[in-house]
């Protein structure tokens, strides 16, 4: 029997998610899911049995009951990250069919459409639906890498079965009683795994909503777990109450480990980081008790260093058995590995190698600077590295008192004796807080467009 055949015949009564207008009932998911994929059956009609369907959603119940749909009717999944029409044009060729719980122009978007709540919500099921059962699940992710271009990853149901499974062994016990929140999007392999599957296979309940703001963590009563990304667990408040935290789990960037023990001290939970990517699933967690914890394994992952230092892998979450070179580049150690930064943040700049990451973190190093992001930038023939700074109260006041001209001389200073000439910024842009999109992750064309305009 499949995980999801489990989840499915689980107690009726079971309550799977929770919003403002209450309890939901496996029962009334599994209702939901089945009127579903018998709308979904009328539309595909018999010619195109292995339709692919579009999932865009806010509400995580109704995410949930059309992954269940698309179990149900052999349907393949296809999560494209998010909901904006443009983005959804640009993919259009990778699915046949839509469904949302937003209001999309049909005509923009010439495909067939479902919008969830279903109009008909309380029809009755004709008996070929209402005998169905899924078996499994096929998904289809996207991941925009560095590059920013959309990369469609294929991921069988035995796929993240295998992972799941290794998940619940190791935070099952931890999330036993708990309600489930989270602030990152069901749309990513990370929500999906940690925000959806995993509280259904362990028959936790989640929350229908987004967290968006630390603050909505002080209204929970009951005992809860925390699905997070770093750029969420950094804009705690120091002064807010909280209680009841069981476990917080943060993916989809590295966690300063300032955000690590503020966290700790308001919640008491010091947070579970989890090392992966869209196509690999995950590979190490750690807690971070100190600065230089270094990553552990998942059970039946193995890494090794490949060249130039780069990670290979060998995991159950990939489609085949054999030993996957990834772009992150890693040491080993006894306790397990070390996160060196990516091959592919590292540049050639007048016949050296320079490492993107190194700089950003000899930038961070420095009293004036809170967070950087640095680029490779083409100016005229020669290729620059430009930085993107969010500065400190110290830095704030230095930069109005040199100007941005000399602050970026005295920056420069500052980090010779730790670089090459070559690898010091040349030109430097400001910002209030660090972008980032619906992955926690740094949208680097958006951080370039920066460059464009004159420095004010």
């Amino acid at each position: 029997m499949t995980l999801l055949q489990t989840i499915w015949q689980r107690d009726s009564e079971c309550v799977v998610a929770f919003g403002p207008d209450g309890e939901v009932t496996l029962a009334e998911l599994r209702r939901g899911s089945l009127q579903l994929a018998q709308a979904m059956a009328r539309l595909a009609g018999p010619d195109r049995p292995g339709m692919r369907w579009a999932l865009c959603f806010d509400d995580s119940l109704l995410f949930a009951q059309a992954l269940l749909a698309c179990a149900l009717g052999g349907y393949q999944a296809v999560l494209p990250g998010h909901q904006r029409l443009a983005g959804l044009q640009e993919l259009q060729a990778q699915f046949d069919g839509l469904l949302t719980d937003s209001e999309l122009p049909g005509a923009a978007l010439p495909v067939p459409q479902l919008r969830l709540p279903l109009a008909d919500a309380h029809a009755g099921l004709d008996t070929a639906h209402g005998d169905l059962a899924p078996e499994r699940l096929d998904i289809t992710l996207f991941s925009s890498g560095s590059t920013g271009e959309p990369k469609a990853i294929p991921k069988a149901w035995p796929q993240l079965e295998a992972e799941l499974r290794v998940q619940m062994a190791l935070w099952g016990e931890r999330l036993a009683g708990t309600r489930v929140l989270a602030s990152v999007s069901h749309q990513h392999i990370y929500g999906l795994l940690f925000r959806i599957l995993l509280p259904l296979a362990l028959g936790r309940p989640f929350d229908r909503r987004t967290i968006d703001y630390p603050e909505q963590l002080a209204t929970q009563g009951a005992p809860w777990c925390l699905i997070a990304s770093p750029a969420f667990l950094s804009r705690l408040d120091p002064a807010m109450p909280a209680t009841g935290c069981r476990l917080i789990v943060s993916s989809g960037g590295p966690l300063q480990p300032g955000d690590a023990q503020q966290a700790k001290q308001l919640f008491g939970q010091l947070p579970v980081e989890i090392f992966g990517s869209s196509e690999t699933g995950g590979i190490g967690w750690r807690q971070r008790h100190q600065v230089q914890t270094p990553w552990t394994t998942l059970p039946g992952v193995e890494v090794r260093v490949g060249p130039e230092q780069g990670l290979l892998l060998r995991s159950p979450f990939l489609p085949t058995a054999e030993w996957l070179a990834c772009a992150d580049r890693i040491a080993l150690h006894e306790g397990g590995f070390e996160l060196l930064g990516r091959q592919d943040r590292v540049v050639k700049l007048e016949e050296k190698r320079v490492s993107l990451d190194e700089v950003e973190a000899r930038l961070q190093a420095l009293a004036e600077v809170e967070a950087a992001a640095v680029l490779p930038l083409q100016q005229g023939q020669r290729q620059i590295l430009g930085a993107v700074l969010v500065l400190s109260e110290l830095g704030a006041a230095r930069w109005a008192e040199l100007g941005p001209g000399r602050f970026l001389l005295a920056l420069r200073q500052q980090l010779r004796p730790w670089l090459e000439p070559v690898a010091l910024p040349r030109s430097v842009r400001r910002v209030e807080q660090m972008p980032v999109n619906a992955q926690g992750k740094r949208p680097w064309p958006q951080l370039k467009e920066l460059f464009d305009e004159p420095l004010g």
